[in-house]
C-alpha cells in the first residue's frame, strides 16, 4: 500500500506569500519571477484580506494558485500583543475573486487592483465562531483553509482547539522562523490530530520579502501540472511539507511501515498514543531508509477512532521533514 502517490514528479510548492499589493515589499511579478528562478513549480499569492488573479503569469512549467490571507484581529489589544486568526484561503476556481471579508482600502502603489470590491462584507470580530463561519463560507464558494503560524499570532490551544473546517496548518513558516519564532509547529499539529481533525501539515515561507524566499514548501504529487489536477492533489493530502529533507517513498504492508528519503540523522514516528518510534543511524551516517513495525500501535489502538500515525525527517542540518496523518480507520 502507497501512502504517498506515486507519480513522475512532486512539484515544489509554496503556498504563501505577499507582495506590494499588501504589505510585501515586491511587486507579484517580482516575487513570482523570484520563485520561479529558484526551481518551484507551484505558488499560490496570498496578499492580505484581497484576492488578486495572477492567471497571466502562468507557464508551462510554472503554476500560479489563486488565494488571500485573512486576518481577524482582537483590536482590545496592544498592537505587539493581540492575539489574531490568519487563515489562508485557496481557490479551487483560478479565477474566482470572491472573498470572506471585507477588504481594507487599498495601498496607492496596489494599481491595478485597487478596484477588487467585495460584494459581501462580513464582520470581522475575533471569535472562533465568527472565524469558523468565515471557513465555512469560504468552502461554500470552492476554497480550502489553513491555519497559520500560531505562535506569531499568540495563540495556544484554546484559540486553535475550536476551529472547524481546516484543511491544514502551517507546521512550518518561514518568515517566523527567520524572525525566532516556531521552528516547528509540530505540538500544534499533534494536538488538532489527536482532537480528530483531519487537517494536513503545510511548509510555507510567507515571504514578504527576497531573504524569506525558499525556507520552506511543499511536495505535491499531482500528475501534471495543472490547476484542478494541483488542488484535487492538495484536498486529497496528496504532499509532504518540508524545509530540507525529501521523502522518496511511504509504504505500508503486513503491518511494517517502510520509509526512503533523503539523508537524515533521525526518523520518528508520531501516533495518538505513547507507541511512538525512534530511528537514528550509527555514528558519523545517515539514515536513507527505515522501517516500523505497527502492530503494537494497532493493537492498543483498535477502539479509539481518533488512531493516526505520523512521521517526521530530521536532516543533520536540524531541518526536517513532515508527512500528513494517516489514520488507522483508512489502513
Amino acid at each position: 500500500m502507497n501512502l504517498l502517490p506515486v507519480v513522475n514528479k512532486y512539484f515544489k510548492a509554496n503556498l504563501h506569500t505577499h507582495s506590494r499589493i499588501s504589505d510585501g515589499v515586491l511587486t507579484p511579478e517580482e516575487m513570482i519571477g523570484m520563485y520561479r528562478d529558484r526551481g518551484y513549480d507551484i505558488l499560490c499569492m496570498t496578499d492580505h484580506n484581497v484576492i488578486a488573479n495572477h492567471q497571466k503569469e502562468n507557464r508551462e512549467d510554472f503554476l500560479l494558485l489563486t488565494g488571500t490571507e485573512i486576518n481577524l484581529n482582537n483590536l482590545d489589544d496592544h498592537p505587539k500583543y493581540r492575539k489574531t486568526y490568519h487563515i489562508l484561503f485557496i481557490s479551487k476556481d483560478p479565477n474566482s475573486l470572491w472573498q470572506p471579508v471585507e477588504p481594507p482600502r487599498m495601498r496607492p502603489f496596489a494599481a491595478p487592483y485597487e478596484d477588487l470590491v467585495q460584494p459581501e462584507p462580513m464582520a470581522v470580530s475575533y471569535d472562533v465562531a465568527n472565524v469558523n463561519a468565515m471557513i465555512a463560507r469560504a468552502k461554500e464558494q470552492g476554497f480550502l483553509a489553513a491555519y497559520c503560524h500560531p505562535e506569531w499570532s499568540g495563540q495556544s490551544y484554546p484559540d486553535y482547539a475550536g476551529l472547524k473546517g481546516l484543511w491544514a496548518m502551517e507546521i512550518r513558516n518561514n518568515d517566523c522562523a527567520l524572525s525566532g519564532l516556531d521552528l516547528n509547529n509540530g505540538w500544534v499539529y499533534q494536538d488538532m490530530l489527536e482532537r480528530g481533525m483531519n487537517v494536513f501539515p503545510l511548509g510555507n515561507d510567507d515571504a514578504h520579502k527576497p531573504e524569506h524566499v525558499g525556507g520552506a514548501w511543499i511536495r505535491v504529487g499531482a500528475e501534471k501540472l495543472e490547476y484542478g489536477c494541483v488542488m484535487e492533489a492538495l484536498e486529497r493530502g496528496d504532499f509532504y511539507a518540508s524545509c530540507g529533507p525529501e521523502i522518496y517513498s511511504l509504504t505500508l504492508e503486513d503491518n511494517i511501515l517502510k520509509i526512503t528519503c533523503s539523508g537524515a540523522n533521525r526518523i520518528t514516528l508520531h501516533t495518538q498514543c505513547r507507541v511512538n518510534m525512534n530511528l537514528q543511524p550509527e555514528q558519523g551516517q545517515t539514515l536513507r531508509e527505515g522501517q516500523f513495525d505497527l502492530s503494537q500501535w494497532r493493537e492498543v489502538s483498535q477502539n479509539d477512532p481518533n488512531a493516526f500515525i505520523r512521521l517526521m525527517v530530521y536532516a543533520p542540518d536540524g531541518t526536517f521533514a513532515a508527512t500528513r496523518a494517516y489514520w488507522l480507520r483508512d489502513l
